[in-house]
């Protein structure tokens, strides 16, 4: 009786497995012709680094590194610890976004991620077009539904040959730079939406991409299952190869196939040489995850790797200043059960 009324009066959490159980069945599906793409992009980077062999051990060899790796969110330690930090969840920009009365907007705050083409660019890297034609009573439909808050296409994007800076492309979104942007996709589920991690892939101190902060939190090893894997920051990858980029856990490797050069060579460096790599500030560098579940910190958070480091537009910490955010950093760590560990610097 519970998965019958789920269809008709869908939860957040039935929503998020149905996706997670709809798109493993698809990524995990025999596909010769995907073998072979991926068998020319390590062939490739074999080649430029002067190794011969089975392509098959080299990719095996990279993809169980991969599925080692750390599931990160970098975070910048004033933002979450100048004060005492009381939050028991991590929230997605979609969540953070809903005001009161229910309705959600979204606004241009962070320049390198407008509203409307980060929009775009998570519906078209998660939900497969044909979704939208699907049968309205389709467990693909209702997908859909909850989870397209653009209304963009990719074959739209194809015909008229244009890209997520043009806000034509997202025709279920509504409202400006000034007062914010809206969906109206009346089915729109905020809370379904992904949470945006990084896989460590190179074991960087830092974390992923000091872009977001030096700090770090280190998810539990448990997420990485039934999260998805893209070789690269979603929002410049989204209009080339949109759900066609995507991986699974059970074949993270094949990632590889969207992946470009400089990707290919850190996957070698870090995965198949076992190197450490250096911080990075680029988002091309990501293995970008999303997860579809709520996040408790209890329960999903194993680690908080603290640095004092800041980007280098922002003054240095003076030590009452470090000390207080140490200290709401360790209340936090010990409220909900994390691990404090100190990167150095």
């Amino acid at each position: 009786m519970s998965s019958f009324l789920s269809k008709i009066n869908p939860t957040t959490k039935s929503l998020q497995k149905e996706y997670v159980e709809k798109r493993q069945r698809a990524l995990y599906a025999n596909d010769p012709a995907k073998t072979e793409r991926v068998r020319k992009k390590v062939e490739a980077v074999m080649a430029r680094n002067s190794v011969q062999g089975d392509w098959h051990e080299v990719y095996l060899k990279i993809h169980r590194a991969l599925q080692s790796r750390d599931l990160t969110i970098n975070v910048e330690a004033g933002n979450w610890f100048r004060a005492d930090n009381k939050y028991d969840t991590y929230t997605q920009m979609y969540e953070r976004a809903v005001r009161p009365g229910g309705k959600m907007v979204l606004t241009d705050n962070d320049p390198k991620n407008p509203a409307v083409p980060r929009m775009m660019a998570d519906d078209l890297v998660t939900i497969p077009d044909e979704w939208a034609n699907a049968h309205p009573f389709s467990q693909r439909k209702r997908l859909h539904k909850a989870l397209n808050a653009s209304g963009v296409s990719m074959k739209k994007l194809a015909e008229t040959k244009s890209t997520l800076a043009d806000p034509k492309n997202a025709k279920k979104i509504t409202g400006d730079s000034a007062s914010g942007y809206q969906t109206k996709n009346k089915d729109f589920n905020p809370e379904a939406k992904q949470v945006f991690a990084a896989l460590n892939y190179g074991g960087r101190l830092h974390g992923s991409c000091t872009y977001y902060g030096f700090s770090h939190l280190i998810l539990t090893p448990a997420l990485k299952t039934n999260a998805f894997y893209y070789p690269e920051d979603t929002f410049f990858l989204a209009s080339r190869s949109g759900t066609a980029s995507q991986a699974g856990f059970n074949t993270i490797g094949a990632l590889m196939e969207h992946a470009a050069p400089s990707m290919m060579q850190a996957l070698w460096d870090s995965c198949y040489r076992n190197l450490v790599l250096p911080d990075t500030n680029d988002a091309n560098d990501l293995v970008e995850a999303h997860i579809f579940k709520r996040l408790k910190i209890a329960e999903d958070v194993q680690a908080l790797v603290l640095s004092r480091m800041r980007k280098g537009s922002d003054p240095a910490w003076t030590d009452t200043e470090w000390e207080n955010i140490v200290t709401n950093a360790r209340n936090w760590c010990k409220r909900n059960s994390v691990r404090l560990v100190f990167a150095s610097p």
